[in-house]
């Protein structure tokens, strides 16, 4: 169980760090949302909750999982109230989301889809749990 909340932990950090680190993209009337070349990572900061996970087609949903991520390109994950070396940088290029853990090991994730409220990422192994798979993770802005 400690594996599985660590490796959810790791995707919102993911995410998180993804946001922070890119600078502002100009917005030639894409109301923000996509620039033509991918996210801009702006929409990326703040703090998002798991609200469903998926490895290899099975619900791995944790509870109460929290993810902030900072404008600088830093994150935290907050499993059900533990934050303690749940740090973790992030980065945005195109529709990319590299969220990269205290343990130094690069995630990289595709941006399904990104809106105010809600992003949907995929890859191909489940964040400091360093276990391979099918990842999708949809998050839900919580401010």
């Amino acid at each position: 169980m400690k594996k599985t909340a660590r490796f959810i932990l790791c995707l919102v950090a993911m995410a998180t760090f993804c946001a922070a680190s890119c600078e502002k993209d100009d917005n030639d009337g894409d109301n923000g949302n996509n620039n033509g070349n991918g996210y801009n990572a702006e929409m990326f900061v703040g703090t998002w909750r798991v609200d469903n996970m998926t490895v290899n087609g099975e619900n791995m949903t944790p509870q109460n999982m929290l993810f902030t991520m900072n404008e600088d390109g830093t994150g935290l994950a907050n499993d059900n109230g533990v934050t303690e070396n749940n740090g973790f940088s992030w980065s945005v290029s195109g529709d990319q989301l590299t969220i990269t853990p205290r343990s130094g090991a690069n995630y990289v994730y595709t941006v399904n889809e990104l809106t105010e409220t809600e992003c949907t990422f995929s890859g191909t192994n489940v964040p400091m749990a360093d276990i391979p798979g099918n990842v999708v993770v949809h998050l839900v802005r919580v401010r």
